[in-house]
């Protein structure tokens, strides 16, 4: 008979079983771990294996205690996120009593109404910069450089015209839309 071109034939679901509880409790031994370790050396698993494993895992209860390792092992440091320990400027300005101050001097300037949208609103304003917050950086704090949109309307521009470089001629355009 030629040989390599038989299959084996699946096993049955009870015959699976017993293999399995045959096989528990007894340790693989260090050196069979370390051969297959060595064979398995600079293989990926195929994507399909990749998913399959992923949705076995999804849906899983995680212990309160898995979870906290998990979140001490991506704190400070070793978070990837990590620049050092240094707050950025830009944020360190937003929080600020300063800007703070502006905001709500450009809301009382414009009646705390949205100056797109003329509906005037104590919630959910925003106080954006005429001129670039990023590049202008003598005018963060300048009153004039400042406007009020209600939350909506500043979605709307900042969809319209994208986030970066943003002019006085877009916002009047904006406005005149």
């Amino acid at each position: 008979m030629p040989r390599g071109i038989y299959q084996r034939k699946p096993c049955l679901e009870r015959t699976k079983r017993k293999i399995g509880l045959a096989n528990k409790g007894h340790p693989v031994l260090v050196e069979t771990r370390a051969k297959i370790r060595e064979k398995l050396k600079g293989r990926s698993l195929p994507m399909w294996w990749k998913n399959k494993i992923s949705q076995g895992l999804k849906g899983r209860p995680v212990s309160s205690a898995t979870r906290k390792k998990i979140a001490e092992s991506l704190m400070g440091e070793k978070s990837y996120l990590w620049k050092g320990g240094i707050l950025i400027k830009n944020q360190k300005v937003r929080r600020g009593i300063e800007y703070r101050l502006w905001r709500e001097a450009v809301f009382a300037r414009d009646n705390w109404t949205c100056q797109k949208c003329r509906v005037r609103k104590e919630r959910n304003l925003v106080a954006h910069h005429i001129q670039n917050f990023a590049q202008y950086i003598e005018l963060r704090t300048s009153i004039e450089n400042g406007i009020t949109f209600c939350n909506e309307c500043h979605v709307k521009f900042h969809k319209k015209y994208g986030n970066k470089n943003n002019t006085k001629a877009e916002i009047e355009k904006f406005l005149n839309y």
